[in-house]
């Protein structure tokens, strides 16, 4: 029984955190949206166009992310590879992190 009871005590673990995440994202998202109302109506609707114009931007800056940068970062992996590796082999044994370090008797 001991065993029966314990699953059924993880199963309800796992029911609660997912229903608390579930009610951190529903609160969340109602707080944003009444944050957005009230600043339409304050603004007359001008904040909405605010919001399509961020929405704009960042839609363009994961377009050219997706286009450039990760292409970019995959040709330049070697170099960097390189570099972490000279770098580490010119840094001074006071700087090694503790396993590193040279042992003297």
């Amino acid at each position: 029984m001991d065993n029966d009871e314990r699953i059924a005590d993880e199963r309800i673990a796992r029911y609660q955190q997912r229903r608390e995440s579930m009610l951190t994202i529903i609160f969340t998202s109602l707080g944003g949206l009444g944050v957005a109302l009230v600043l339409t109506i304050i603004t007359w609707g001008l904040f909405l166009y605010v919001v399509l114009i961020v929405g704009g931007i960042a839609a363009l800056a994961i377009l050219n992310y997706l286009l450039w940068g990760r292409s970019m970062m995959q040709a330049t992996a070697g170099e960097r590879e390189e570099e972490q590796v000279r770098a580490s082999m010119e840094q001074p044994p006071w700087e090694l992190s503790e396993p590193e370090q040279p042992r003297h008797l």
